[in-house]
């Protein structure tokens, strides 16, 4: 356990509380250079939740700098926490002194990341509603062609609402059973989703 880990976390704010308690039991496991392993498996079980919305914290967490993630093939992934980047608001950094530098990973992070930062600052603000809506967040990348490929044929609004339904409608279903974002736009599947309409009734079967 690593208690400038702790310290560092509570002054954190995330964007929802199972965030935050996800970065506190990745802050409690952590060691003298801040990272720890535990599962996804393992965090959903502390924190309460599904593996899937284990998942979306962490993604939350990696994209907002107050974790950086390292894949480990063949078991579980290792994550260092941002001690280095003092308190943040929402990914925004507020200084505060002090800290020992960063964990051996992080100077990679810059030129690791160049090309996936060059990436996501071509996403357009149609795709990022999409995107957030979509249940199974693998490919962000190709997924993004594929929208934009798919858009030129067919409106945004009726890909997002397709997106909506086919979400709602696979809450309960586990994430490896739903297909990638890439293979339902590349294979047209959001003109397969039903969409229930409310039939009216007509003047005439309420007379009688």
């Amino acid at each position: 356990m690593s208690i400038e880990c702790l310290n560092w976390c509570i002054k954190q704010k995330c964007a929802t509380p199972s965030t935050k308690l996800v970065l506190f039991v990745l802050s409690n496991y952590s060691d003298e250079k801040h990272s720890c392993y535990p599962s996804e498996k393992k965090l959903a079980e502390i924190v309460g939740v599904s593996e899937r919305q284990i998942r979306r914290c962490l993604h939350w967490l990696e994209e907002n700098k107050y974790i950086t993630i390292q894949p480990r093939a063949g078991t579980s992934n290792r994550y260092f926490m941002r001690v280095d980047m003092g308190v943040q608001r929402g990914g925004h950094t507020l200084p505060e002194g002090g800290g020992h530098g960063s964990p051996p990973i992080l100077k990679k992070d810059t030129k690791a990341n160049t090309k996936e930062k060059t990436k996501s600052n071509s996403y357009t603000k149609e795709f990022e509603i999409f995107w957030s809506v979509y249940p199974r967040k693998i490919g962000k990348y190709g997924a993004f062609k594929s929208y934009e490929k798919v858009s030129k044929e067919h409106p945004h609004k009726l890909i997002l609402e397709r997106a909506k339904i086919f979400s709602k409608n696979n809450e309960m279903t586990e994430e490896r059973f739903i297909p990638h974002c890439t293979t339902w736009l590349n294979q047209r599947r959001f003109l397969d989703v039903e969409v229930k309409t409310k039939k009216k009734s007509s003047l005439n079967s309420l007379a009688g």
